[in-house]
């Protein structure tokens, strides 16, 4: 009696217990988060007889909180992919709308215009009518191409704002799984501890991409898709947003001392690995080395193929890859020549941008910054934050360079017909709008933008009386005083310095040519004026004499001051043969019209295209809407395979209320039957008592 009695009380408990758990599993139904309960029962020990064992009913062996850890792993990793693309997506959709080509005000559209006020020129070169109407379509364009460039400017100011943001708000996380694992510890098996922690581990997995290990204790191992631990038992590896710089990785035997420095900014990231070593010296014998962007994978070439090689050298014969300007120097004096020498593996890292760098296990800094949508081994990969690097980077810092190449190659084309144009009016002085940065080196090292442009050739400049207006005959600019025996000029030799020289040399007296500054200077005698000529070398254009358009890229692109405040000084004619500039002449002009279906070289950091201006610039807007859809395709199709994933496990761990109904109904069902064995059991009890 006392057995069945034992038995319907543990029955009646069981059933009051599950009812409680089915209860709140139904109470919870619309939690986030919360994971479905179910009671496990186990049979308790039998009592042996004589006729045989005999049941002494059941007990609860457990909770169990459900949960498919493989359906969540997938969840995690689709979850971050999503997000990933999601960030690249809301931003690209950003960026395109300042690209949208309407026919009439669209970059193109005032391109065209551009070249067909030259055409007007052409027709009427001697009418003011016509170069109002270049000059207000010229600065309608140079405007559009500043905003453009603005405009991504403050998209990347925007999305550093935000990187910071999802900094801090990972690290937070981090510190609240950190601080979970340890109540977890010590408070054992707690499946409300357990929906908070995953939880949080979905949110991590929105922020960057997530890899979970779980242990039996209830703590789990955190991870980066490539292996960099985030959260291990009560500590966190945090994010941090470490500043533009340079760091460097030699060799065990090397014996360099000093330090890498440079200038400039970029989206690029700089691997540069020694291939010969030797010093730093700027000579032929100095230390070469070569460049990566894809941290070391692959190196940039020459159009030919062959891998590039930079010679390596202070601060005074510094190499320029792609806008950032680097040198060698003695540590803490960038100015100062180091003597300490390279040696070939010596490696170092150039970061001119904001990147996000994880604290290591083993203590120091790592750069997790992606490089690429593709092989990012040991970077982000997935996550918020991995899609805002990499639509600041490969999207926006893409854009930023083809823009500013468009820009750069416009002003040289241009200014590179228009300096050896000729305006309505002589000139008896000019300054160039380009000053160089060392005016006493080869012209190639000195720093002045279009440097990398000039060739070796010749140029001439028309000389006027300045009452009666006639030709004095042309002056070609010898060489020979300033390098005997060579007569034409060669960048690789002459610097700025003497480019002054050999004009002043060559005029014999009526032109007098100075370095202010880093600008050249021509000024002519008194009762003489001149104008530009024939230039194979493209001098002119690269100092910034008798230019059209000043700048170097999109951000600072305009018409030269000198034309809007005079002009007379918009070239549609030239210099003929006999030194003379004609009357509705309309050689540059004509020229210029003609340049919008030229095909010249754009040039961006290891890449040479050929296209029309027109095509190139046609080609970036392509691919602003190419990149901007394909993000949307890919943000669908990961969106939808994280939420099939979360249906998935929502099936197996989720609330389904016709379920926990069954499942109550049975609970109470159970309750029903232990309360009539007691009732029944009493009652034999009862009769056994009457008996006596």
């Amino acid at each position: 009696m006392n057995s069945l009695l034992y038995i319907g009380q543990n029955a009646l408990m069981n059933s009051q217990y599950a009812i409680s758990v089915y209860g709140n599993n139904t109470a919870n139904a619309e939690v986030e988060g919360y994971r479905r309960r179910s009671v496990e029962y186990s049979e308790s020990p039998s009592i042996t007889t004589s006729v045989g064992q005999i049941g002494t009913g059941a007990t609860i062996s457990g909770i169990v909180r459900h949960l498919n850890e493989y359906i969540e792993a997938q969840y995690l990793q689709e979850a971050g992919q999503a997000s990933l693309w999601q960030s690249r997506y809301d931003t690209l959709a950003q960026v395109e709308t300042s690209f949208v080509e309407d026919e009439d005000y669209g970059t193109s559209a005032l391109m065209d215009a551009f070249w067909e006020a030259w055409g007007t020129l052409s027709d009427y070169p001697d009418q003011d009518a016509a170069r109002s109407t270049l000059l207000s379509t010229s600065e309608t364009l140079t405007s559009r191409l500043n905003s453009l460039a603005s405009s991504l400017t403050e998209q990347q100011l925007s999305l550093e704002s935000q990187i910071s943001q999802e900094v801090a708000d990972t690290n937070e996380i981090l510190a609240e799984l950190a601080n979970m694992n340890e109540a977890l510890a010590d408070a054992g098996e707690s499946s409300s501890l357990l929906d908070q922690r995953d939880q949080l581990l979905r949110e991590l997995a929105t922020k960057v991409d997530t890899k979970v290990y779980y242990k039996d204790n209830g703590q789990v191992l955190v991870m980066t898709s490539e292996g960099q631990t985030m959260v291990d038992g009560g500590n966190a590896y945090t994010f941090e947003l470490r500043a533009a710089g340079a760091s460097a990785s030699l060799t065990a035997d090397s014996t360099f001392a000093g330090s890498i420095y440079y200038e400039g900014t970029s989206s690029e990231e700089l691997t540069i690995e020694v291939v010969d070593g030797g010093q730093a010296s700027g000579l032929a014998s100095s230390a070469t080395f070569r460049v990566s962007l894809d941290g070391g994978r692959t190196w940039l070439t020459n159009d030919d193929g062959s891998e590039k090689l930079y010679t390596a050298g202070p601060e005074d014969d510094s190499v320029t890859i792609g806008g950032i300007t680097v040198w060698f120097g003695q540590t803490g004096d960038s100015g100062a020549a180091e003597t300490t020498s390279l040696s070939a593996g010596d490696r170092f890292t150039i970061l001119p941008k904001t990147t996000v760098a994880w604290n290591s296990t083993a203590g120091g800094l790592v750069n997790v910054t992606p490089l690429s949508d593709v092989d990012n081994a040991g970077r982000l990969t997935g996550g918020t934050l991995a899609g805002l690097l990499i639509a600041r980077d490969e999207c926006i810092g893409e854009y930023q360079e083809t823009l500013d190449a468009f820009a750069s190659s416009l002003i040289w084309e241009v200014n590179r017909i228009h300096s050896q144009g000729a305006g309505l009016t002589p000139l008896s002085t000019a300054t160039g709008i380009y000053a160089a940065e060392h005016s006493d080196v080869p012209l190639s090292e000195s720093g002045l933008a279009f440097a990398d442009r000039v060739t070796s050739g010749s140029f001439s400049l028309a000389l006027f009386d300045e009452t009666t207006g006639a030709s004095l005959g042309s002056v070609a600019v010898d060489f020979s005083s300033v390098t005997p025996g060579q007569a034409t000029f060669d960048p690789t030799v002459h610097s700025l310095e003497d480019v002054a020289q050999a004009i002043t040399d060559s005029s014999s007296g009526q032109l007098t040519a100075t370095v202010e500054n880093g600008r050249l200077k021509i000024t002519a005698a008194d009762g003489v004026t001149f104008d530009y000529s024939d230039d194979s070398a493209g001098i002119f254009a690269a100092t910034g004499h008798n230019c059209f358009l000043s700048g170097t890229d999109a951000d600072d692109i305009a018409v030269n001051q000198t034309v809007i405040d005079n002009p007379d000084r918009i070239c549609a004619g030239h210099v003929n043969g006999d030194g003379e500039s004609n009357s509705g002449d309309n050689t540059t002009a004509l020229a210029l019209e003609a340049l919008s279906s030229k095909e010249v070289s754009f040039y961006t950091i290891g890449d040479t295209t050929s296209a029309t201006l027109g095509e190139y610039f046609a080609s970036l807007v392509s691919q602003v809407g190419a990149d901007r859809a394909a993000a949307e395709t890919n943000y669908e199709y990961e969106t939808a395979l994280a939420e099939s994933l979360y249906d998935q496990q929502e099936s197996a761990s989720g609330v389904n209320l016709d379920e926990e109904l069954t499942n109550l109904s049975r609970a109470q069902e159970g309750y029903n039957a232990a309360s009539k064995l007691i009732q029944i059991s009493l009652e034999m009890l009862d009769t056994i008592i009457d008996l006596a």
